[in-house]
């Protein structure tokens, strides 16, 4: 196989076609013996023309040196001699026809080429303090290691990640500055619907809440404070930012009275005390027998069943009420009339009556009125 030129170097001087120049260029074929300066080198067969590389090599250094002007490295003998086995395997090359190989652009390229520069400007920087071999091993790494950017999708997952760190740390902020701090403290409470309640006991029991933030207090919590003051029933709570709570008091309704020692208990329709003042001050309410025993007694609810089913008016004219045999119930007026009610059974068909008969003209100078059976009233 014969060895030419490649593009990239000169011609040999002359035409490649010419074989005076192919033996100008050293044309060697083992057919004989060898030269005197190249006895160093044997031929591998006596008549064959076969050639080894390493052979070939050595016969076009040899041929080169003994051209003229070896070595002087100027001129066209400085150019780099060509063997081969057979000049008819030459071909010319027309060098009009060699092309440049462009150079790579775009933008990684130039980036690639930017980073690559960098990079051995760095590694440059520090070979001074680094061995032979180190140093090799550096100049391995520059021509071999080029640094790839991030990829979007690294680069993506970095900002969320760096987002929910700083969504996280700013929702920590807000929680410790709603819960932890003053500017949502409790500063004021404003009680309404106080009648029967002392609003300063009111105040007292939720004395606790002042100062804490009011995103911490749920309206169940005002609502267990309340639960010791007797006349309280329930309550509405509502916030009003930033320091203010306001409570809606729904006061028990005191429907009678019972004696206790030289007052009397004002009580709610379930037998809840709601206060006690002096027999003179008592309320615009009936008066139920027994004292405070019977509270807890069959007898009280009846009576207060009764009571319930009454209209206002007709309430507010009674003097007292009592429960003398098992469930039967009977009214006093404060004129001196009585009203036997039986038990508590129709107690709203009952009340209808009893308006109607003690609003009318036809009970003047009567001492009872019997609405055990409604729907035949008895007057005497």
């Amino acid at each position: 196989m014969a060895r030419s030129t490649p593009p990239s170097q000169p011609a040999v001087a002359g035409d490649p076609g010419d074989p005076q120049d192919l033996d100008d260029a050293a044309f060697v074929v083992d057919r004989g013996p060898l030269p005197p300066d190249d006895a160093a080198v044997p031929p591998r067969g006596s008549g064959s023309s076969a050639v080894s590389a390493d052979d070939l090599d050595a016969l076009t250094r040899a041929a080169a040196a003994r051209r003229p002007g070896h070595g002087s490295g100027t001129g066209e003998d400085a150019r780099p001699a060509v063997q081969v086995n057979d000049p008819s395997k030459v071909s010319r090359v027309d060098t009009g026809q060699l092309e440049a190989v462009p150079e790579a652009g775009g933008r990684f390229s130039s980036w690639r080429a930017r980073r690559r520069a960098a990079r051995v400007e760095d590694l440059d920087g520090g070979a001074g303090d680094l061995g032979p071999e180190e140093g090799e091993q550096r100049d391995g790494a520059r021509s071999t290691v080029v640094p790839f950017p991030p990829s979007p999708a690294r680069r993506r997952r970095r900002t969320r990640l760096l987002t929910a760190a700083l969504s996280l740390l700013v929702l920590l902020v807000l929680l410790v500055a709603v819960f932890f701090s003053p500017l949502f403290a409790t500063r004021t409470i404003d009680v309404q619907g106080a009648t029967l309640t002392n609003p300063q006991a009111v105040q007292d029991a939720l004395a606790g809440y002042q100062g804490v933030p009011m995103t911490r207090i749920s309206p169940q919590d005002v609502t267990a404070s309340l639960g010791d003051v007797a006349q309280v029933k329930s309550v509405d709570v509502s916030f009003h930012p930033p320091h203010t709570i306001s409570v809606q008091l729904h006061e028990r309704v005191g429907v009678a009275v019972v004696e206790d020692g030289a007052g009397v208990v004002l009580v709610d329709s379930e037998g809840k005390p709601l206060s006690t003042v002096p027999k003179a001050q008592r309320p615009d309410v009936p008066l139920i027998a027994g004292g405070r025993g019977v509270l807890s007694t069959q007898k009280f609810q009846d009576i207060s069943d009764v009571l319930a089913a009454l209209p206002a008016d007709v309430l507010s004219r009674l003097e007292g009420a009592v429960a003398p045999s098992g469930s039967a119930v009977e009214l006093t007026f404060k004129d001196g009339k009585k009203v036997r009610w039986g038990d508590a059974g129709d107690s709203e068909l009952k009340a209808q009556v009893v308006a109607a008969l003690v609003n009318s003209r036809k009970v003047d100078g009567a001492t009872l009125i019997d609405v055990s059976a409604p729907l035949h009233p008895v007057v005497t």
